[in-house]
């Protein structure tokens, strides 16, 4: 079983996994855990006439690197989530309760990339289709794409007859050594 946050004492190690725009792992202490008490939560959006449950909780003060934070944590709980940190992070008791964590975030990215290359075809399939169809029924986007295309042709023009240039300039050279 894993150990509680309430049942923490100064100087134990945290484990946290931060999980901003990088995913970055690192260890923490406790500073002080609080005696636990009796929470009502706030009254987010409930019906009036509905009895809110107490929450039994304990304040928990720990520091990850170098900077203190506190968060009201369930008794019950060996993993909490917060934001306190600036970023959304993972706070644990145990290395074991990150590592799982990270196993999750990790499928999730590889489901997530998956579905996606199975869509770039698709998209970009839809994009031509779309250009189109705008082409046929909007002139001035119709302009705009064979401008677009004009300009493109003599991209494509210029840097052929360029390397040409620079073939002619290398054979003259050869032939003036």
């Amino acid at each position: 079983m894993s150990m509680l946050f309430k049942d923490l004492t100064a100087g134990q190690t945290i484990y946290a996994l931060l999980k901003g725009d990088e995913l970055k792992y690192r260890e923490g202490s406790i500073v002080t855990v609080g005696q636990p008490r009796m929470e009502m939560p706030q009254n987010g959006g409930q019906m009036p006439l509905q009895v809110p449950s107490l929450r039994n909780v304990v304040d928990v003060t720990y520091t990850i690197d170098g900077k203190n934070y506190t968060d009201v944590v369930d008794v019950s709980a060996s993993v909490f989530s917060t934001q306190n940190t600036g970023e959304v992070t993972l706070v644990a008791t145990e290395k074991d309760a990150v590592v799982k964590e990270l196993h999750a975030t990790l499928r999730t990215s590889e489901n997530y990339l998956s579905e996606a290359e199975k869509n770039v075809p698709k998209q970009k399939k839809r994009v031509k289709e779309c250009k189109a169809l705008i082409a046929q029924l909007d002139t001035v986007f119709m302009e705009k794409q064979q401008t677009e295309e004009r300009f493109i042709k003599l991209e494509e023009t210029q840097k052929e007859q360029s390397s040409k240039l620079d073939e002619i300039l290398k054979v003259i050279r050869k032939l003036a050594d």
